[in-house]
């Protein structure tokens, strides 16, 4: 019998090293056996513990039947399993085409490693349309499958985790737990996706009016490079790889105790800080290096008119193009370095030396992007409670909006999160969860060996890092002698002016082929509003069985194109942003219909109509978010100061 597991093996050292290397050092024999037949697919395998088979009976004969069992899921383009078996199940699975990814946890990786032995999954690895998970598997992993395919959250509402059989009923705490890992990884990616547009509509309109004051302010890739120079750099040759320390400063309850350390050691490591943070330190005394930005609302723009002028000397303020007006006149004179999250209409404009930052939800994941960017080697989290404090407090004392800005008792949406230090659990909020599952995720990808340090001492555990007083995170830094100061230049004048002409023509653009794709999509509405007026009217008068069905068939095609934008870079980079909100859930509802199974020709046409009055809203929607998209971006551009702007 051919021997595949070298090839398998050499499969997942591209996709998944991790498994791979659980899988290198597997003892065979230590808990199962296999029991062979003259049929390769035939084959059982036993526990050694207990001597009880995977498949009571003929495994052949159970996954045939499983097989017909799961025709019911044939238009599943994904599906999740606890249990791999003998893996002949799945492997049968993969050759439907409409399979795009199946998911399997085998909780005992010896199983995993005789499996890998028997059959060739190397193909599917290598085209990531299996994924193999182990009960060493976390969280992260199960999040990352979500982040690494756009198109699993529309068929989110379809999840369900299917048991192989009743061997695996033993394993059913791993199982739980993974059910859980998959329920948060759906709810993070569908809340990510949010039900409302009007964020990205602001954020759009936001960026539009920034870009020239943008475009004449130090790049982004200056200030990183600046940051490994003057600062990652210099620590790490002074003292190692501890001398090359950044302190990130959150705004959570704990912050007050740690001040009097930070303003001790504040010469001697680099200071990333929330904007929430800097009125805190400026009545302490404490200047940062960096200050943090990424909030579209005008209220951010109180942290710095509540914090003296004097407190903005020498600091850079690293701020998105999406902040609002408000925000951006309270730093009018200051150091201020504009730069992009990374959404698709500012891909869209190609200024890529000013982005992209600010994939998080927060200004902390920011900072910790920042941290990552300039090539730190340790970072030093502070004041990240992401939970209520005993006394009920949201807040470090003297923020600008109370510490007792979020109310624990007004809170319907509170969570129980595991404490620090792992000592009992915490209430927390979901959105404080949210950007918890974001600062883990950016830990867990972090593309070089770092030392992240929760030296909050209070709050929710933050899975990565390593839990450390302040005082021993701190300890001998001073060593290293005194930070430099930072210097940013911004683009020569004859650059600025070819980057904002660049940025009206891209605007331009923008408007045009936006039109042109409305136009298209009004088109195609119309032909599908005309067909349900027609199939409302036949059916009343009950001939709906002398409709021409061909007409339907027509219309799904060209709603199909319409869907093709959805490939096109453009399209996306422009409006998706925007829209997705409420086309994902949109869409979530339209999976339902699109994988049901049709029995004979009346259940075929019964589909048929469902799609096309779901699609009639859905095509409704997309053409007035496009349209939406354009107004705001005509507006913001007929905003520009075209004095200012060189034009």
């Amino acid at each position: 019998m051919q021997d595949f597991f070298e090839s398998n093996l050499c499969a997942l050292k591209i996709i998944d090293k991790t498994l791979a290397q659980r899988l290198e050092s597997v003892v065979p024999n230590a808990k199962y056996e296999v029991f062979l037949t003259n049929d390769a697919l035939n084959f059982n395998i036993i526990s050694r513990v207990d001597s009880c088979p995977i498949f009571p009976d003929s495994p052949i004969q159970y996954t045939n039947q499983k097989i017909l069992d799961f025709m019911a899921f044939a238009q599943y383009p994904y599906l999740y399993f606890f249990g791999l078996g003998n893996g002949v199940f799945h492997k049968v699975l993969l050759q439907n085409e409409n399979l795009k990814c199946a998911v399997i946890i085998e909780p005992e990786i010896e199983i995993l490693f005789i499996v890998l032995h028997f059959l060739d999954f190397s193909q599917e690895i290598l085209q990531r349309r299996v994924v193999f998970l182990d009960k060493d598997s976390n969280a992260q992993d199960v999040f990352g499958i979500f982040i690494n395919d756009k198109h699993k959250k529309i068929y989110a509402k379809l999840y369900d985790l299917h048991i192989f059989n009743g061997f695996y009923e033993r394993f059913k705490d791993i199982c739980m737990e993974f059910n859980r890992y998959f329920i948060n990884a759906i709810e993070h990616v569908v809340i990510t996706v949010g039900n409302d547009s009007k964020d990205s509509v602001i954020g759009i309109t936001h960026h539009i009016q920034t870009l020239p004051q943008m475009l004449r302010s130090p790049t982004l890739a200056s200030l990183i490079q600046e940051l490994r120079v003057k600062r990652s750099e210099h620590f790490e040759s002074a003292l190692g790889a501890k001398g090359s320390s950044a302190v990130i400063v959150s705004t959570g309850p704990s912050l007050s105790k740690q001040l009097s350390l930070l303003k001790k050691y504040q010469d001697f490591v680099t200071i990333f800080c929330i904007d929430a943070s800097l009125p805190i330190l400026a009545r302490e005394g404490i200047k940062p290096d960096v200050v943090f930005s990424l909030e579209r609302v005008d209220l951010t723009a109180r942290f710095y008119e509540d914090t003296p002028k004097s407190a903005h000397k020498d600091v850079i303020f690293a701020i998105t193009s999406i902040t609002h007006e408000r925000l951006r006149n309270a730093l009018d004179g200051d150091i201020v370095q504009y730069n992009m999250r990374p959404f698709g209409y500012t891909y869209y404009f190609g200024f890529d030396e000013y982005g992209y930052i600010g994939v998080g939800m927060s200004a902390a994941n920011m900072a910790y992007e920042m941290v990552v960017y300039a090539r730190f080697k340790r970072c030093i989290i502070i004041g990240q409670d992401l939970s209520f404090a005993k006394d009920g407090s949201s807040h470090a004392k003297d923020s600008v909006y109370g510490a007792n800005e979020i109310d624990p008792k007004k809170r319907k949406d509170k969570v129980q999160l595991e404490a620090y230090g792992g000592k009992g659990m915490v209430e927390s909020t979901s959105i404080w969860k949210l950007f918890l599952e974001f600062y883990q995720t950016d830990i867990a990808q972090t593309p070089y060996p770092i030392e992240v340090i929760n030296a909050t001492e209070g709050g929710v555990r933050i899975l990565g890092t390593k839990e450390m007083g302040f005082k021993e995170a701190l300890q001998g830094l001073e060593k290293g002698g005194k930070k430099e100061p930072l210097i940013l230049h911004a683009p020569s004048p004859s650059v600025i002016e070819s980057n904002i002409a660049k940025a009206k023509k891209k605007i331009e653009k923008f408007i045009d082929f936006g039109m042109s794709k409305k136009s298209k999509v009004e088109e195609v509405f119309l032909e599908v509003a005309s067909l349900t007026e027609e199939l409302e009217e036949v059916n009343k008068k009950g001939l709906l069985e002398e409709f021409d069905f061909s007409k339907i068939t027509c219309a799904l095609e060209h709603i199909q194109e319409i869907k093709d934008f959805f490939n096109d870079e453009q399209f996306t980079m422009c409006f998706n942003d925007a829209i997705q909100s409420y086309i994902v859930h949109q869409e979530m509802e339209i999976a339902k219909i699109i994988t049901r199974i049709s029995t004979d020709d009346i259940a075929l046409k019964a589909k048929q109509i469902d799609l096309l009055y779901a699609h009639k809203y859905w095509l409704f929607s997309l053409a007035g978010g496009i349209d939406c998209v354009l107004e705001v971006v005509k507006k913001a551009f007929e905003n520009w100061n075209l004095d200012k702007a060189g034009t």
